[in-house]
C-alpha cells in the first residue's frame, strides 16, 4: 500500500504540528512517525481514500481522514492520534 505523498497532507498542517510536539516522537520523513526504533503513525492513500495508520497493542489501526478533511474530521483524527500516543506510552512503561 503506498504511503501518502507529503503535499496531500497540507490540510493536516495544524495537526501535523501538535503530533510533532507529543513527547518521544520523532519524524525521520515528512508525515511519517516513530516512537523509538517503533513506527507510530504514517499515511496512505488509495484513489481519493486516504487514512492513517497508528500503533495500537503491537498492531496497526486505520484511522480513515478523508482529503480535504473538515475541522471536526481533524479534530477528531488529533483527538485519537493523542489517545494512541498516551496509550503507547502506558503500555510500554509498564510492560
Amino acid at each position: 500500500m503506498a504511503h501518502c505523498p507529503y503535499d496531500l497532507l497540507e490540510d493536516l498542517k495544524a495537526e501535523l504540528e501538535t503530533i510533532r510536539g507529543l513527547e518521544g516522537l520523532r519524524e525521520p520523513k515528512p508525515g511519517i512517525f516513530y516512537m523509538k526504533s517503533d513506527g507510530f503513525l504514517h499515511f496512505h492513500i488509495k484513489g481519493d481514500a486516504r487514512w492513517a495508520d497508528v500503533k495500537q497493542d503491537g498492531a496497526w489501526l486505520r484511522l480513515d481522514i478523508p482529503l480535504r478533511a473538515k475541522a471536526k474530521q481533524r479534530a477528531d483524527f488529533l483527538r485519537a492520534v493523542i489517545r494512541h500516543h498516551a496509550a503507547y506510552g502506558t503500555k510500554k512503561r509498564t510492560g
